[in-house]
């Protein structure tokens, strides 16, 4: 045994030998790859020179010589993204490579990144080099963040380092520039290249300041004695190919195109595949710029199979997905590539729409609250972060102070002081909101919306002599403006000055150029409407939708007076000259949308495909196709065409293919042929992820059902709700227990609303319940939640009148009012809102209603019964 653990412990002392020796020559092997490295380097061959120091860190993995030289290879030749990736984790372990890393956070614009580890890992006072390259990146961060104190220490500690008296000018140059003062910053560089002709920032700073005053030929010269100064190398270097690309434009400019090829040429041969990649990337903005978002797509996902990393490539792909409504794709994009510190407000502002259209607020919140922290002086950027934290919270003082740091910045922003004149409302501080909007005002008179604002708040707040006064003010100061005639008008429309507000309509329209005839024309649409004059009414929004037919906002209300007057066949015949003549997509969709409702939908589709067309495929216009796709695919399954039903579903899953509901009718369309087997497979192919299993899941239920088995349907569709509650599998669920007559619909319809509480559907039926209980209290209280949430529900406004009547509420005429103006057809609604009228002494308006409603249903015994009683009232009057 002794003998066992002296052998043992010989062994082990030779391993241990051995490991040592080993770990000596490997520092050997790794310090003779270090010096190759150097000496390639000097040489240009930065390709062996990268793989040399590569070797040396594989030998010496804590070798901070090998990392600080691989790192400055790097960012000579512009890989700067490599650079962090390399250093990031070991910055803390190896504090001499700090300078290396903020140089390349300051290349990538990411200045309070850089000057954080600047701070951090500090250059020993030892150092001197250090400490130059340290307080001259420091100096051009606090440049480009504006902060001039922190950049004027920055200076001093780079003098007091003994840094060269060239590149102190080149730094006061660019202080300079940065102020605004270009002729100073050109003579600095001047001077600073007399005592030093072969600095290379200073003679590209003074090329490029020439090119911007269109001294060519001086720019020319500045940049040849540049690239002059610069060494061939086998990878070209991010200064030398920035040189030859200002040196080809210069030339360019100058006509002296074949010169301009010959750097054109050098620029492609050294770097051929990175060249046409470039040139790809240009293809696919343009597209983007064009509004072909589906070939820009095209482009920039085979750039992504090229180069994965490429921020600029997988930025404009979040932005168009983003565009395209594919919100998921973006958002994996946008969370993988965007950089709070440096990403423009835009991009940010689309990343954080999508994660609210994801129902992400806090991640979107998070995301502008990372962006204003990092960028504290761009407006855009704490404008969108202000509006976004007053959208959650009304009241928010932190939303407030953003809005406010936010005009401080841009004072041309003053409609942000609507936002803000909101919060001071809600906090019932209205002399501030006021003087909010003064202040907007004062600024922006000609601006509609402060306009608007201001004038509102002011006849809130009873004040109706300022705001006359506010618009006497503007009619003598802008005496030709259609506006201030409008605003008169509207004016005298909201004091029921009829003939007042016609007459400054009409001077409106009259006014030469003016390009806001829309608002005169919806303001004499209303006045005739209040005044009881359809046939003027319609006009005016004709009039309206023929100057702009993109005005969305008009088609509803002038459909509304059309079904009034029962000239819905007119109103098609409106539109379709409408479409004929304008390239907008909304008279299309408009007229899609009438015909489809008017049981037309095979007329309807060629209007709606015509839309998409015009729109360019744009998303809200392509989710109108779709859903009408899938419309026209139920009504075909319905009608036992399953070939066109299903042909209709794949087209709205082709334009939208992430779209729960769209694979259900296809679903549904092979359950109703029988073709079970087909069903399964196409939900086979459906992507199972953490997000789409819900769906998955409640599909399988449907196959399931129709396979006969019901209880096995019913624990697929409860472990979807179970997953992620939604309206398709609540009311699934609902309608299995009502049709089975489960006791379980009342508890689970209580569920529903529990977990989708803004779910219109949950408080219908939870309404209907109560109203069949005869628990008119309770319909009535989710009758009202429903139609606070979405006033838009003629059905639901229809019952809550009715409701109302039962109750003897006043509200019941209004309420009834509103459900026949947005259904002037149905007879339930007629027939409610004729027999109120009859309860409220509008006798003979009363029976109009009702013998229409007998005429559209004439089965209908209630409606005949309220017509022959009212008819009675009517001889007895």
């Amino acid at each position: 045994m002794k003998k066992i653990t002296q052998i043992t412990a010989l062994g082990l002392g030779l391993l241990l030998a051995g490991c040592g020796q080993n770990k000596q020559e490997n520092a050997e092997t790794a310090l003779r790859h270090q010096n190759s490295a150097a000496v390639y380097q000097q040489q240009g061959q930065l390709r062996a020179a990268m793989l040399e120091a590569k070797s040396a860190i594989q030998l010496v993995p804590d070798s901070p010589e090998a990392y600080i030289a691989l790192a400055k290879i790097y960012n000579q030749t512009g890989a700067y993204a490599s650079t962090i990736n390399l250093l990031e984790s070991r910055v803390e372990q190896i504090p001499a490579a700090a300078s290396e890393l903020a140089e390349a956070h300051f290349a990538v614009k990411k200045y309070r990144t850089a000057l954080n580890i600047l701070e951090t890992h500090p250059a020993p006072e030892a150092s001197p080099v250090l400490v130059q390259q340290q307080q001259f990146i420091a100096a051009q961060a606090n440049i480009a963040l504006g902060d001039k104190d922190a950049y004027q220490v920055a200076l001093e500690k780079f003098r007091a380092a003994n840094g060269s008296v060239a590149d102190i000018g080149y730094l006061e140059a660019s202080f300079q520039l940065a102020q605004g003062q270009t002729d100073e910053a050109i003579t600095s560089l001047q001077a600073t290249l007399q005592k030093d002709p072969n600095h290379l920032k200073a003679l590209i700073l003074l090329g490029n300041l020439s090119a911007y005053k269109n001294q060519l030929q001086d720019a020319e010269q500045h940049y040849t004695k540049a690239l002059g100064l610069l060494p061939a190398t086998d990878v070209i270097t991010i200064d030398r190919a920035k040189v030859l690309s200002l040196l080809t434009d210069v030339l360019i400019q100058q006509g002296r195109t074949s010169e301009a090829y010959v750097y054109q040429k050098l620029l492609a041969e050294a770097n051929p595949e990175r060249n046409a990649a470039q040139q790809k990337f240009t293809d696919a903005m343009e597209y983007y710029q064009q509004g072909k978002l589906g070939d820009a797509e095209k482009l920039l996902k085979e750039l992504r199979e090229q180069y994965p990393d490429d921020k600029n490539t997988a930025t404009l792909l979040g932005m168009i997905e983003f565009q395209q409504g594919s919100d998921k794709s973006a958002i994996d994009l946008f969370d993988q590539f965007i950089d709070p510190e440096t990403a423009t407000p835009t991009v940010i502002q689309a990343a954080a729409l999508a994660k609210f259209r994801s129902n992400q607020v806090d991640d979107a919140v998070k995301l502008l609250k990372d962006a204003a922290q990092s960028q504290p002086n761009n407006a855009a950027i704490l404008a969108t972060y202000g509006l976004a934290l007053l959208d959650r919270e009304p009241t928010s003082s932190e939303g407030g102070i953003a809005l406010e740091k936010s005009l401080a910045l841009d004072p041309q922003q003053q409609r942000l002081r609507i936002a803000l004149a909101k919060r001071y409302t809600e906090l019932q501080q209205p002399e501030q909101a006021l003087a909010q909007l003064q202040k907007a005002y004062e600024a922006k008179p000609l601006d509609l919306l402060v306009e608007e604002a201001y004038l509102k708040m002011l006849l809130q707040q009873g004040d109706d002599d300022r705001a006359r006064a506010v618009i006497n003010d503007l009619q003598q100061k802008y005496p030709d403006s259609p506006r201030a005639s409008f605003l008169s008008g509207w004016y005298s429309l909201t004091k029921k000055e009829y003939a007042v507000a016609e007459k400054q309509f009409e001077k409106a329209l009259s006014i030469k150029d003016n390009t806001e005839k829309s608002l005169s024309y919806a303001g004499l649409a209303q006045l005739y409407s209040e005044q009881n004059q359809p046939l003027k009414a319609v006009n005016a929004w004709q009039s309206l939708l023929e100057a702009e037919p993109k005005n969305v906002n008009a088609y509803r209300p002038w459909l509304a007076l059309m079904a009034q007057q029962d000239r819905l066949k007119e109103a098609q015949e409106f539109l379709q000259t409408l479409a004929s003549k304008s390239e907008d997509w909304q008279p299309s969709a408009v007229l899609a949308q009438l015909l489809f409702v008017s049981k037309q939908s095979a007329a309807a589709i060629p209007y709606i495909e015509k839309a998409l067309e015009k729109s360019r495929n744009s998303d809200n216009v392509k989710k109108m196709t779709a859903n009408l796709y899938h419309a026209y695919s139920a009504e075909l399954r319905a009608a036992n065409k399953l070939v066109e039903a299903q042909s209709y579903s794949a087209k709205a899953i082709a334009l939208i293919p992430d779209n729960l509901d769209y694979l259900a009718g296809l679903i549904e369309t092979e359950l109703v042929s029988k073709n079970i087997p087909e069903a399964q497979k196409l939900l086979d192919q459906f992507t199972q992820t953490q997000e789409t299993l819900p769906g998955k899941t409640f599909l399988q239920g449907k196959i399931r059902m129709a396979e006969g088995k019901p209880e096995e349907a019913l624990k697929e569709y409860l472990k979807s709700w179970a997953l992620q509650p939604n309206e398709l599998v609540a009311e699934t669920i609902f309608t299995y227990y009502t049709q089975t007559k489960n006791d379980a619909s009342r508890t689970f319809a209580a569920e529903w609303k529990e977990k989708l509480p803004q779910s219109r559907k949950a408080g219908l039926v939870l309404a209907m319940n109560a109203q069949a209980s005869n628990d008119i209290p309770t319909a009535t209280k989710y009758y009202e939640e429903i139609v606070q949430k979405d006033p838009s529900s003629p059905a639901v406004l229809n019952n809550l009148a009715w409701n109302y009547h039962l109750a003897k509420d006043p509200r019941a005429l209004e309420t009834a009012k509103k459900a026949y103006e947005l259904a002037p057809t149905v007879p339930a609604i007629l027939d409610t809102y004729g027999w109120i009228l009859v309860e409220h002494g509008k006798v003979a308006e009363g029976v109009e209603l009702l013998e229409r409603a007998v005429a559209a249903d004439q089965n209908n015994v209630e409606i005949k019964q309220h017509l022959q009683e009212a008819k009675t009232r009517l001889k007895n009057q």
